[in-house]
């Protein structure tokens, strides 16, 4: 491939770091230095209004995998939407052709049409056209300019660009997704995966410029998105889930396109594990820059309530009608979309109404050192990055200090110890092999030797499950602490939650705790009395397990509180009442309750906050209250400030970010930490 893309030009590489527009704002990146707002990017309007020129300045990079046509609009967005309002650079990399059986259903026709898997192929192109383009410029009709371009090996792809804007590109790598030998099953990206002998090949597409096929192997396709990774430079790589859930199929819980036992379709999978094997290829090489990856959760979302405001789900529905389209609506020789997801329909499977992260933690871990300055953990590429204040209170930060742990996934949970030594925990692919036991999950650990000291090598902390298989689902580590004893819980493969304990006398095994299902994404917190207090997100309720004595054994006790849309947040209060926020299932409100000291009945803070935005809620103390951060519908921060005698108001801080939100500081100068899409550290002082 040529080192352009498409017609339009190059990615270029920019150092630019996202402004937030505060003054009390610093942006640490290489340097630390703060900077001004950036001016000539798309306003709150679309791309259209920006000049060629400018397409694409923002500072990220995003570069998106995945392995269907409409996996991005279904599980990625709203967050795409995010991207190209933002005018962020960004590409999208569709593995397969998605050419399905073939057979492109026009509802309320009355017949079935004609199979024809390169004409299907080719349909589901111009709608992702037709999809990229309203987001972009409010016109599903606008222009774009069709290439091919090859990979190293000679392998030709099709290369979209939004006309006049090359900051825009829709990328297609067209491998057969069901390659059928004889009469034999059908062989597609997990057997590609699975089997390093398996050749299969491209398909053509119709109405592609793309007029020869090529084989293609296990090999050859990682060779293909590393080049595509060194290409594109990507401060964000967006990919499915690489790890889903285990699935009971049942009468209540249909199978669909779900792989056996597992709660996603297999190619799904299959495309993530082709991105992190890639990743890790470019991680190796010279040249590759600075990167958050986040991966996004498939069919899983019909299993658990909604998490969308009706605004967004609204809007995704709108786009996938773009991308379903109308028969003979575009003069397409193909067709003009993937007809059976337009009119709404897209609302049927359940997989609209939520938005949801594999690794809902991932993001900032911020908090005071032992000599009050803030410092910060969080995972880069794969592995763990620290930031400092320059001085206590200076708001300007030291660029990210590498800190190894190759193989780390997002979620990376800091911990100060009583002596002022940091300590990490991680998951970490230990293994990504095509057999099941070549490809392995573990729970890892690094700490300093003394405070301010160096850290040390990274340290297996194992799995709750022994079979390797079953540990790529556990989750990523919380950890509490309560009168020197260290706590660890994951969420473990049948959706439960183990635990482990370290003492003086080191770490005890792993006990499963048992007794619900929970979402990923844990919240622990030790009350004042000295009992850790562990939360999860079921299905009707949030589950808690407690300590009923400082050192105990972990009991389940219901809450009876309402069911919840994401991971709860926790925050224990030196009064001896433990506050818990979350959004409601379906509206996705916030809901603030609170335990008493002494246990009993949780208390309905009846905060009265509109909804506002999707995913977790972050807590932190004030003089006069308790802050509350959450993601707003535009991807940038909403506050409002609880328990004060006035009712609590949403204020907004600019600038978007990935993955969960951190508030640390003092409680009478709260600090906002975020990690933004171009890879940098971003702080505010905000009001509490």
């Amino acid at each position: 491939m040529p080192d352009h893309v498409g017609a339009a030009g190059p990615f270029r590489p920019t150092r630019r770091a996202v402004a937030l527009g505060l003054a009390a704002l610093t942006v640490a990146g290489c340097g630390g230095r703060a900077e001004r707002p950036r001016t000539g990017a798309a306003p709150a309007g679309k791309r259209g209004a920006v000049a060629a020129a400018d397409d694409g300045s923002s500072g990220a990079r995003v570069l998106q995998i995945v392995a269907h046509p409409d996996d991005d609009l279904y599980f990625m967005n709203p967050d795409l939407q995010q991207s190209i309002d933002a005018n962020d650079q960004l590409a999208t990399v569709y593995l397969n052709g998605g050419e399905s059986n073939g057979r492109n259903k026009i509802p309320g026709s009355g017949t079935a049409p004609k199979a024809d898997t390169a004409a299907y192929s080719g349909a589901r192109r111009q709608g992702l056209r037709q999809a990229y383009a309203l987001m972009a410029t409010g016109r599903p009709d606008a222009r774009w300019d069709v290439k091919v371009t090859r990979l190293p090996d000679g392998t030709s792809i099709e290369t979209d660009t939004l006309a006049d804007h090359p900051g825009l590109q829709l990328v297609f790598l067209g491998v057969r997704q069901h390659d059928r030998a004889g009469t034999g099953r059908s062989r597609g990206l997990p057997d590609l995966w699975a089997d390093p002998s398996m050749i299969t090949s491209t398909l053509v597409s119709t109405g592609s410029p793309v007029r020869d096929s090529h084989p293609v192997t296990r090999a050859s396709l990682i060779d293909a998105l590393v080049h595509l990774l060194e290409q594109y430079r990507p401060t964000l790589v967006r990919t499915m889930d690489p790890d889903p859930d285990m699935q009971v199929h049942d009468g209540k819980h249909r199978h669909h396109h779900d792989q056996s036992g597992y709660s996603d379709h297999p190619d799904h999978t299959a495309a993530a594990l082709f991105t992190y094997a890639a990743l890790a290829r470019y991680r190796s090489r010279r040249g590759s820059s600075p990167h958050l990856v986040t991966a996004y959760r498939g069919y899983y979302n019909e299993r658990w309530p909604d998490n969308l405001p009706k605004q967004l789900i609204k809007a995704k529905a709108d786009v996938l009608n773009a991308y379903g389209g109308h028969p003979d609506s575009c003069g397409f020789a193909a067709g003009c979309g993937d007809y059976d997801v337009g009119q709404d329909r897209s609302y049927g499977p359940g997989w609209l109404q939520r938005t949801t992260l594999r690794h809902p933690a991932a993001g900032p871990q911020a908090r005071p050192a032992s000599d009050g300055r803030l410092t910060a953990f969080a995972v880069l590429g794969d592995q763990a990055a620290m930031w400092q204040e320059t001085a206590r209170g200076s708001g300007k930060w030291t660029a990210p200090k590498l800190l190894g742990g190759d193989g780390l996934l997002p979620g990376l949970t800091a911990s100060l110890t009583g002596d002022g030594r940091w300590q990490l925990f991680a998951e970490r692919i230990a293994a990504l092999g095509p057999k099941g036991q070549d490809n392995r999950r573990e729970i890892v650990m690094a700490q300093q030797a003394r405070g301010g000291g160096p850290f040390g090598a990274w340290t297996s902390l194992g799995n709750p499950e022994s079979d390797p298989d079953h540990g790529r689902r556990v989750g990523g580590p919380v950890v509490a602490r309560a009168d020197g004893t260290t706590y660890l819980f994951v969420r473990t493969w049948a959706k439960g939650v183990a635990v482990r304990r370290h003492t003086d006398g080191g770490w005890d095994g792993w006990t499963d705790l048992g007794g619900a299902e929970v979402q990923e994404g844990l919240s622990a917190v030790t009350d004042s009395r000295g009992r850790v207090h562990l939360f999860g997100a079921g299905h009707d309720t949030v589950h808690h397990w407690a300590q009923q004595r400082p050192g105990g054994d972990f009991t389940l006790v219901p809450t009876g509180l309402p069911a919840p849309a994401d991971p709860p947040t926790a925050l224990a209060r030196p009064d001896g009442t433990v506050m818990l926020a979350y959004r409601e299932a379906t509206s996705v409100r916030p809901l603030v309750h609170v335990l008493p000291a002494g246990g009993g009945t949780w208390r309905d803070e009846k905060v009265g906050l509109r909804a506002r935005g999707y995913g977790t809620l972050t807590l932190h103390p004030v003089r006069d209250g308790v802050l509350l951060a959450v993601r707003n519908n535009s991807g940038s921060t909403s506050l409002a400030t609880l328990g004060t005698r006035k009712a609590p108001r949403w204020s907004t801080v600019d600038g978007r970010f990935v993955g969960s939100l951190c508030l640390t500081g003092s409680d009478a100068r709260p600090v906002l930490v975020r990690m933004a899409p171009d890879a940098t550290l971003n702080s505010a002082v905000v009001a509490g």
